[in-house]
C-alpha cells in the first residue's frame, strides 16, 4: 500500500466509531423517553422511575465525554468536528430535557399530567428517527436526511400538543399551583422536543456538507 493510501487509511478508521458513539447516545435518549412513555401510562414505583432515567442521563454524559475525547485525539474525522460536536450536543440536550421532566415530577409531587403520555409516545418517534438518521450518515446520507425531516414532523406534532395541553389544563378549574407545575413538565417536555428538531437541523447540515 502506498504511504498516501495508508494515511488516507488511518484517517478514516475512526469513521464508523463517531457514528457508533453518536448512535449509542441516541440509543439511551430512546430509552430514556421510552421510561417517561410508560410513567404516564402506568404512573407507578416513582422513585425507581427517576433514579432510571438518572442513569441513563448519567450513561449518556459518558457516551459524550468520550466522543469529545475522540474529537481532541483524532486527526481526521469523518465530518466537520463542530459538527460532531453540535449533534453530540443536541443529541445530549434531548436526554438532559427528559431528565429535568423525571426531575420534577418528584420534587412537584404530582401525578403525570393527562396529556405526558401521548406527547412522550411522540417523543420516542423522534428520537427514533434522530437514531435512524445518525445510523445511516455515512453509507446513506438520503436515508439520513428523510429521517431527519421525520424527526421534524414529530417536534411539529408536540408543539400541537403542547398548546392543547396547556390550553386544556388551564380550563381544568384545578388548583393554580397544580396548573403551573404541569405546565413545567409539559414545557420540558417541548424542550426535549425542540433538541429533537435541533439534532435534525445538525443532521442536515451534515448531509448537506457530505453531497
Amino acid at each position: 500500500m502506498s504511504i498516501g493510501r495508508t494515511i488516507k487509511a488511518l484517517g478514516r478508521s475512526n469513521d464508523r466509531r463517531f457514528v457508533q458513539l453518536l448512535s449509542e447516545q441516541a440509543d439511551l435518549t430512546i430509552r430514556a423517553l421510552q421510561a417517561l412513555e410508560k410513567f404516564g401510562r402506568q404512573p407507578t414505583a416513582n422513585d425507581e422511575f427517576i433514579e432510571e432515567i438518572k442513569e441513563i442521563e448519567r450513561e449518556g454524559d459518558a457516551k459524550r465525554r468520550i466522543l469529545i475525547d475522540e474529537l481532541a485525539h483524532t486527526y481526521a474525522t469523518p465530518f466537520d468536528r463542530e459538527d460532531l460536536f453540535a449533534l453530540s450536543r443536541a443529541i445530549d440536550d434531548i436526554l438532559d430535557a427528559a431528565n429535568e421532566t423525571a426531575i420534577e415530577l418528584s420534587i412537584y409531587k404530582i401525578a403525570p399530567p393527562e396529556g405526558l403520555h401521548e406527547m412522550a409516545v411522540v417523543l420516542v418517534e423522534g428520537a427514533r428517527h434522530i437514531r435512524a438518521s445518525v445510523g445511516e450518515l455515512l453509507d446513506h446520507p438520503g436515508v439520513a436526511s428523510e429521517h431527519a425531516v421525520r424527526a421534524k414532523r414529530s417536534e411539529n406534532r408536540i408543539d400541537s400538543l403542547y398548546h392543547q395541553a396547556v390550553g386544556s389544563l388551564f380550563d381544568s378549574g384545578d388548583e393554580i399551583s397544580h396548573i403551573l407545575k404541569s405546565r413545567e413538565i409539559y414545557r420540558h417536555i417541548k424542550n426535549s422536543a425542540d433538541r429533537i428538531d435541533r439534532a435534525a437541523d445538525d443532521i442536515s447540515v451534515i448531509v448537506i456538507k457530505r453531497s
